[in-house]
């Protein structure tokens, strides 16, 4: 299921995620952990957030995934969407989170795989046969009633006449009656659009926030917060760290 989830986190397919679970209050919660005694969070605080937040991935060595480890554009990036106001409040923050940016993008999917572990789907798999689909559920946007398993769709099998450029929209949990109708006419609506435009109008699942060798390194003290223990030297920088083999290999290879 890790495995499963590094994937999803890096998929170029037009697939668009609907998420059931509530990530608001998590989010929200973080915020409050760096956010004043007046509820706002400058960039400095936010700089601190999001750093002790990628030494997840950082400690699985898959931080060049999500960006490297300099969280300084991550920050120009949020505070760029709030209209670089000098402070941000949490309506602010928790819109940006809701674009999925890359340094953080692994929240959102850990809350999906674990919202997929026990999810049963009424619909049959269009490539193994599987009926019903257990655990993510990826329904076409171009095709009617074509499903695909979470095991055929992590290792790129696809049915005759379905193209993986095709939008697909993912499931971790039953879906309504109101999201089957709106699914409906967004694939009828794509039936008059040709493989071109597809080709042409690529869709990431996720907010690009690339961070490798990119701006200036935020320090961060370990007096504010700490939720990992990690040693931190004066006047260290986070980015190209020796742990961080991926992100040496990107270095090189640019």
């Amino acid at each position: 299921m890790e495995e499963e989830a590094q994937d999803l986190c890096l998929q170029h397919k037009r697939v668009e995620y609907r998420v059931i679970t509530d990530r608001s209050n998590v989010c929200r919660d973080l915020f409050r952990q760096v956010a004043s005694a007046t509820g706002f969070c400058d960039q400095r605080r936010l700089g601190l957030l999001l750093h002790d937040s990628i030494q997840i991935p950082r400690q699985l060595g898959e931080v060049a995934s999500f960006g490297g480890s300099n969280i300084e554009p991550s920050v120009r990036s949020c505070f760029q969407f709030a209209n670089n106001k000098p402070e941000l409040e949490a309506a602010m923050f928790l819109d940006w989170m809701r674009l999925e940016p890359q340094s953080m993008v692994w929240l959102p999917v850990l809350h999906r795989v674990a919202a997929a572990e026990t999810a049963k789907h009424q619909a049959k798999c269009n490539i193994c046969k599987e009926c019903p689909i257990i655990g993510f559920r990826y329904r076409s946007l171009k095709h009617f009633n074509y499903d695909i398993c979470q095991s055929c769709f992590f290792s790129g099998r696809v049915a005759k006449g379905h193209k993986m450029q095709y939008p697909m929209v993912e499931y971790c949990t039953p879906t309504t009656s109101g999201e089957d109708v709106r699914d409906f006419a967004k694939v009828l609506k794509n039936k008059f659009r040709t493989k071109r435009y597809f080709a042409k109008h690529p869709r990431m699942g996720y907010l690009p926030v690339q961070t490798i060798l990119e701006g200036d390194n935020l320090e961060t003290p370990v007096t504010l917060i700490n939720f990992w223990p990690v040693d931190h030297a004066p006047g260290s920088s986070p980015q190209l760290s020796h742990d961080d083999t991926h992100t040496r290999i990107e270095h090189y290879a640019n």
